[in-house]
C-alpha cells in the first residue's frame, strides 16, 4: 500500500500578515493623533504665552472698566480663548501685539493691543476695542485710566 503524496504545508504567515486589517489604520490612526497633540500642544503654550504677556492683562482690564465696552458689551465681560498676535523679543526690547475676541451679554468684540517694553514699563501704540456688528465702533483704551 502506498500513501497518497500529500500537498507540502502552507507556509504559515507572521503576525504582520495576520494583523495587517487592524494594525495599519491603527498605526495611521495614532501618527495623525500624535501630529495633532503636537500641534495642539505648541498652540496652547503660544496662546498662553499671548494671554500671560501684561500688554493683555492691562488691555483685558481696561477692557472692563471703561465704561462704553460695559454699555456696548455688558457685564461681565469674558475673554474668548483663541488669541492671536505677534511677540518679538530683541536684545532688551520686547514687542507684542494681540488681537483677541471679548464677549458680553449685548455683544461681541476684540481687543487690539500694540505695545514695546524696554525693560521696565509698556509703551502702548495701539489698544482698542473694536465692536462686531454692523457698527465696527473702535474704542480707544489708551487714555482709559489704569486703575
Amino acid at each position: 500500500m502506498t500513501a497518497a503524496a500529500l500537498p507540502p504545508p502552507l507556509p504559515q504567515r507572521d503576525w504582520a500578515q495576520r494583523n495587517r486589517y487592524w494594525f495599519l489604520p491603527l498605526l495611521i490612526l495614532a501618527s495623525v493623533g500624535l501630529l495633532l497633540g503636537f500641534v495642539l500642544g505648541i498652540g496652547s503654550l503660544v496662546i498662553g504665552q499671548l494671554k500671560s504677556s501684561p500688554a493683555y492683562i492691562e488691555g483685558v482690564k481696561r477692557a472692563r472698566a471703561d465704561p462704553e465696552v460695559i454699555a456696548a458689551l455688558g457685564q461681565p465681560i469674558e475673554e474668548g480663548w483663541l488669541v492671536m498676535g505677534s511677540f518679538r523679543q530683541s536684545n532688551e526690547e520686547v514687542d507684542v501685539t494681540i488681537n483677541a475676541p471679548l464677549s458680553g451679554p449685548r455683544g461681541a468684540a476684540r481687543l487690539w493691543v500694540t505695545g514695546t517694553t524696554r525693560g521696565e514699563g509698556w509703551a502702548y501704540t495701539q489698544m482698542n476695542v473694536q465692536l462686531e456688528g454692523s457698527s465696527q465702533r473702535k474704542i480707544d483704551l489708551l487714555d482709559a485710566p489704569a486703575d
